[in-house]
């Protein structure tokens, strides 16, 4: 691989001097994939950013509200190249927010797939052009800028070279929003260098096959961490496989048998969980050993030699555990959250290449990793190529380095709030590096709250805990100034689902019923006997509200947002208070 990119436009260059490639990109429709060569992606990059250019959106910010695929994909390409500031939007943002974006980033045009989408947009009250991505009466459409780049290249191929020759590596070519857990989103802008940097120090801790190797997505493209992913799938020509929806993704690992895949830590939980119930299905003695085999995946070290046991249980267990994940899968790389050390242990054990990593939107977005090269549970491995990184005397991880983002979009207090005059971006969280250089994250400053008898809570790991079970689908903990510790506890719906059909009830009763407020109590003081004793969770409430994006609960990339929820269940907070100032 060339060790020269700089910018977008170089890599483009050098994926049209690479030999051709039929299955380079796949994209779900009518319940099979289309296959779109290398070749038809390139060229429609090309025409698309002519037609951009033509437009006149050099130097403007055109939004993508559109789902994965591989057009998702050359619109984001296209707009790169033509100079444009490329601006993901998740399609499943609420109203609040979208409005916010669209007017914080100063939207010229948004591409979008349905009439919904439009609505929402209109609603914002200034004139921002909506195109569709497929063919719409009426309405200015994808395949329509392809057809008109073709034209320009046709008539003035020369263009295209300038486009590419005008690109210049310290440019903002995209503004991406955080997720905005604790508040309103913030546009993080990222530069050619920033993205380029990232996918080289991929490139030096992960290694492909071109010909072998086929990579599955379902992350949404709007996620930093998915899309400089993706970028350096395509720097690296794997073929590329998109999933139609998320709740197909079980089904879709089967069909395509692919050999690395990114996640988050809650898909793995799910996995987890659907594992171990369909593993529990049968006799006394199947069960027996399914415990035995779950017991001994989430407790041994994964770095520690393999006893006959092990074999044993691969052989009986661990390799029909592993097929959920399809048969050829090689690599899965977690982020987005943090992962529990039992879920790290587990999938190691039972045979399942994981590394977590970590990072920000602000860091292009990883900061360290794990790799095949050294991975090991508790961490989220060492500093990425090309990025330096340190602790602070507060105990807060600091990163430097050419991913650093340029700053945050029509705010430079907020820049200057996390990044200092030394360059290091201020993360947020607090972190430890041993001695081997591995990093692990201990807590975030935000959700390090202090009790109102003057101790220190880390809530993040607490809440981990309380979700590990997967009766609870999210957790939140409570306790800032406070004379005890609380917790909200989110129940998990299918769970909830198959508990009522055992108790043979309704969901409600199940929830209400002496059976599971037992279960919940046994389990929470377990939990205390891990925890100091001002961390110890003293009342808890168990809710059976569905949390959902549109109405603030979750960000987009399905994170709580914990100041809408503490304010949208303040009663039930301060009942668990009641009696105490």
């Amino acid at each position: 691989m060339n060790t020269h990119f700089t910018h977008f436009g170089e890599l483009y260059r050098h994926l049209e001097h690479q030999p051709p490639k039929d299955d380079f990109l796949h994209h779900r429709i009518d319940g099979g994939y289309k296959a779109i060569s290398k070749e038809e992606f390139l060229l429609t990059v090309r025409y698309l950013a002519l037609a951009f250019h033509k437009k006149g959106w050099k130097g403007k910010q055109i939004a993508i509200a559109v789902s994965p695929s591989p057009y998702w994909l050359m619109l984001d390409y296209a707009l790169m190249l033509s100079g444009a500031v490329s601006v993901p939007l998740f399609t499943n943002i609420s109203s609040k927010n979208f409005h916010y974006q669209v007017l914080d980033a100063s939207l010229d045009t948004v591409f979008i797939e349905n009439q919904a989408q439009e609505k929402i947009i209109h609603n914002v009250g200034n004139n921002v052009e909506t195109v569709y991505l497929n063919e719409h009466s009426g309405y200015h459409y994808f395949d329509e800028f392809v057809a008109e780049g073709k034209k320009i290249d046709e008539e003035e191929a020369s263009v295209f070279g300038s486009l590419i020759y005008q690109i210049h590596p310290e440019s903002v070519v995209t503004i991406v929003y955080t997720s905005g857990t604790s508040g309103l989103p913030k546009g993080v802008e990222l530069t050619h260098r920033n993205l380029i940097s990232q996918i080289h120090g991929t490139h030096k801790n992960y290694h492909f096959d071109r010909e072998k190797d086929i990579a599955f997505s379902f992350l949404p493209l709007a996620h930093i961490f998915e899309r400089m992913v993706m970028h350096f799938y395509l720097s690296r020509e794997l073929s590329i496989y998109f999933a139609d929806d998320v709740k197909n993704v079980g089904v879709l690992l089967k069909e395509i048998n692919p050999t690395v895949m990114t996640v988050v830590p809650r898909l793995l939980e799910k996995v987890f969980f659907k594992m171990k119930l369909k593993a529990m299905d049968g006799n006394f003695i199947k069960q027996t050993l399914v415990r035995l085999a779950f017991y001994r995946a989430i407790t041994k070290d994964p770095m520690t030699k393999l006893s006959w046991i092990d074999k044993v249980l691969d052989t009986l267990v661990y390799k029909k555990l592993r097929l959920a994940l399809g048969t050829r899968m090689g690599m899965l790389i977690s982020g987005g959250a943090a992962l529990s050390d039992v879920l790290y242990r587990f999938y190691l054990n039972i045979g399942v290449p994981l590394y977590q990593g970590y990072g920000l939107t602000e860091s292009s977005p990883v900061i360290c990793s794990n790799t095949p090269q050294y991975n090991k549970v508790g961490t989220c491995g060492k500093a990425f190529p090309g990025v330096e990184v340190k602790i602070s005397v507060e105990g807060e991880l600091l990163a430097r380095g050419l991913n650093i983002m340029k700053g945050y979009h029509n705010n430079k207090r907020a820049t200057d709030e996390v990044i200092d005059k030394d360059g290091w971006l201020h993360t947020g969280d607090l972190a430890s590096i041993g001695e081997e250089r591995y990093i692990s994250i201990t807590g975030r400053k935000g959700e390090r709250f202090k009790t109102s008898t003057g101790e220190f809570v880390s809530s993040v790991f607490i809440e981990q805990a309380l979700v590990s079970n997967g009766w609870f689908e999210f957790a939140l903990i409570v306790g800032n100034n406070k004379p005890y510790v609380v917790a909200l506890l989110f129940v998990e719906h299918e769970f909830l689902g198959r508990f009522a059909e055992e108790m043979q009830s309704t969901p409600l009763k199940a929830l209400e019923s002496e059976k599971f407020r037992l279960m919940t109590e046994t389990y929470i003081k377990k939990l205390n006997l891990s925890l100091n004793h001002w961390e110890k969770i003293r009342k808890y409430k168990v809710i059976s509200d569905a949390l959902s994006i549109e109405n603030g609960h979750l960000t987009p990339s399905m994170k709580l947002a914990k100041k809408h929820v503490i304010e949208q269940y303040s009663n039930e907070i301060d009942e668990m208070y009641k009696g105490h100032v």
